[in-house]
């Protein structure tokens, strides 16, 4: 007679748990490096298709500023948008590039022209784009058509622009009698502040062609910003379709929602 044996059967393996390809240190990792990436790209472009207009008060005046800032300045706003909306259906790629733009232009400002150069933060502040981004982003999320984006929030976008910054302007066109001549306070400024290459810093002053036409000019320059920064959208859109988007679908094989 044999004595039974205890059940000695081993329980079955634990199924190995699936971990994600990418922990979520990645995930900040990349996504802190986007910003970055985001930011240079932005600040390089408004210094090198801006320039003078962005850097100096006294260059910020009603006809070339108002015209060449807004019309310039939505060519990466508009490509980071549409590849924001295309592949992960975020209405907010304006948004965060003009978001990212601002510390970038203020960390540059404070370290080159202020600590390095020794020139006022106030003579050299940065403009900003981070109200007529959320309307450009609030239209797309509305019509979600990129054709009426281009149409009317980036007209928006160049029509509000002088509007938007006009109180951070406001006190540099202040009028002033410099020893018998009337100027702006920006323009007093300027007389104290040497800068190097100074022939090449003497702005265009006002010819006043369009004052014929209406007696506030800056209406008129909005409305060509405005017609301006319709081309400018399309070329940032083009940009964001064909030169971003297309190769990082190849190569990663993004999948649209």
């Amino acid at each position: 007679m044999t004595a039974l044996q205890p059940s000695t059967a081993t329980p079955p393996e634990a199924q190995p748990t699936s971990k994600p390809l990418l922990s979520r240190r990645w995930d900040i990792l990349l996504l802190v490096g986007a910003l970055l990436l985001i930011a240079g790209a932005y600040h390089l472009n408004q210094m090198l298709f801006t320039g003078d207009w962005s850097f100096w008060a006294d260059w910020k005046d009603r006809e070339f500023w108002p015209l060449l800032t807004p019309a310039l300045g939505i060519i990466i706003p508009a490509a980071v948008q549409y590849i924001a909306w295309d592949r992960l259906r975020l209405p907010a790629g304006a948004t965060l590039c003009a978001v990212a733009l601002l510390p970038a232009q203020w960390l540059s400002r404070t370290a080159s022209f202020d600590l390095w150069a020794h020139l006022p933060i106030n003579f050299t502040w940065p403009e900003t784009f981070i109200l007529a981004a959320i309307i450009l982003d609030v239209i797309l999320l509305v019509t979600r058509s990129y054709w009426l984006t281009a149409v009317i929030g980036s007209f928006a976008w160049g029509v509000l622009f002088w509007f938007f910054n006009f109180p951070a302007l406001s006190p540099f066109l202040a009028p002033v009698d410099f020893h018998g001549t009337l100027l702006t306070v920006a323009d007093t400024m300027s007389f104290h502040i040497a800068r190097t290459q100074t022939p090449e810093y003497l702005r265009m002053i006002e010819e006043g062609h369009l004052k014929a036409l209406v007696s506030n000019i800056t209406i008129v320059v909005s409305v060509f910003a405005g017609m301006l920064s319709v081309v400018g959208y399309v070329v940032g859109f083009l940009i964001g379709k064909y030169l971003a988007v297309w190769p990082i679908g190849k190569f990663f094989k993004l999948q649209t929602d």
